[in-house]
C-alpha cells in the first residue's frame, strides 16, 4: 500500500484513494480529487488512461467514491465524538430547479463549530449518495442542530434523487436540454443548456471556448427563421461529431442575429483546432471565438437550471 501511496502522491500531491469492493464484483482503486476542485481534471485524466474492464483483471477504476452499499448501517466516527450512524441522520429537502438543498441534522453535530458540521454533513452525504450524485443534484447543505421539520432518513433522500435524476438523465446516462427565456435591452433571449450542467460530468474539460454565430434569416423579434434554426441546428451537430469525447456543446443563447454557442474542451487534445475547422466556412458571416480556462464551469453558471 506504501507503494502505491508514493505512486498517487507521485501523479498530484493531495489526491485521496482507496480501495473497496468494484461493481463489476472486483477490487475498486478510486483515486478522486480529493476535496479539491483544481484536482478534478488530473483525476478523470487519470481514469481515461486507465485499461478498460477485461474480465480477466480483478481491478476496476474510478475517479469517484461510489455510495456505499448499505449507507443506512454505516458509521462516521468524527476525532474526539461519539460515532454517528447514518441511521439516525435526519434530513430536510426542497427541490430548486434540478437540485435539493438540504438539511442535515444528527444530535452528535449539536456543539460543534459550523465547518466542522458541515464536514461530517458532506461525508454523510457522499457515502450515502456517492460524490457525483452529492455534487450533481445536492444544492445548498445546512448542518442543523435541530431536527428538519418532517425530517427523513438518508435512504429516502437517495430515493429522491433517484428520482430527480430520472427526470433530466435518460438510462443512457444522455442529459435532458432546457429551455430557457429573458428579455434584454437588445430583444428577447432563447437559451437552452444540458442538466446537470456541472463540470464534474467531464472535469478534464477545463476549458470554455464562446462561439458568437452571426445568423441571417429572421422570424420574430430577431429570433431565426425555420431555416437559419435548421443551420445552427447543423452546425451544433459538426461541432459535437467533431469534438467527440474530447469536448461538447453545453448551452447556447440566442438574440438579435447572433447565437452564443457554450462548448467545453479538454486544452491537452487536437479539441482547439478542431473547433476552428467546424466553424471554417460558416455562410452568415464571421465567426468570433474565444477561449479561457474554466475548470468550475463558471461561464454557464447563469444557465444552470
Amino acid at each position: 500500500m506504501s507503494l502505491l501511496a508514493r505512486r498517487i502522491d507521485a501523479i498530484q500531491a493531495g489526491l485521496s484513494w482507496e480501495i473497496g469492493p468494484g461493481p463489476l464484483g472486483g477490487r475498486l482503486l478510486v483515486v478522486s480529487a480529493g476535496g479539491n476542485p483544481d484536482h478534478r481534471a488530473l483525476a478523470r485524466r487519470w481514469l481515461l488512461s486507465a485499461p478498460e474492464p477485461d474480465g480477466i483483471s480483478p481491478w476496476e477504476f474510478s475517479d469517484q467514491r461510489p455510495p456505499v452499499d448499505d449507507p443506512v448501517g454505516a458509521e462516521l466516527s468524527p476525532p474526539g465524538r461519539a460515532t454517528i450512524r447514518l441511521a439516525d441522520v435526519l434530513v430536510g429537502a426542497r427541490q430548486r430547479g434540478a437540485r435539493l438543498d438540504v438539511t442535515v441534522f444528527h444530535p452528535e453535530l449539536c456543539g460543534l463549530d459550523e465547518d466542522t458540521r458541515l464536514r461530517i454533513a458532506f461525508h454523510a452525504l457522499d457515502t450515502t449518495l456517492g460524490e457525483s450524485d452529492t455534487e450533481l443534484w445536492i444544492g445548498e447543505v445546512e448542518a442543523t442542530t435541530t431536527p428538519p421539520r418532517d425530517g427523513f432518513g438518508l435512504g429516502d433522500l437517495a430515493i429522491a434523487v433517484t428520482n430527480l435524476r430520472k427526470e433530466y438523465v435518460d438510462d443512457d446516462g444522455n442529459p435532458a436540454w432546457v429551455l430557457l427565456h429573458a428579455d434584454s435591452p437588445q430583444g428577447p433571449v432563447v437559451a437552452s443548456a444540458i442538466v446537470p450542467l456541472h463540470p464534474v460530468i467531464a472535469p478534464n474539460l477545463t476549458h470554455h471556448v464562446g462561439m458568437l454565430v452571426p445568423y441571417v434569416g429572421f422570424a420574430e423579434r430577431g429570433l431565426p427563421s425555420s431555416d437559419a434554426l435548421c443551420e445552427l441546428r447543423r452546425l451544433e451537430d459538426r461541432l459535437t461529431s467533431t469534438l467527440g469525447a474530447d469536448g461538447r456543446v453545453v448551452a447556447h443563447e440566442t438574440t438579435n442575429g447572433v447565437r452564443l454557442l457554450h462548448a467545453y474542451i479538454d486544452p491537452t487534445t487536437s479539441a482547439p483546432q478542431r473547433v476552428e475547422e467546424a466553424l471554417c466556412g460558416w455562410a452568415h458571416g464571421d465567426v468570433i471565438t474565444r477561449v479561457d480556462t474554466d475548470p468550475a464551469w463558471e461561464a454557464v453558471r447563469p444557465l444552470r437550471a
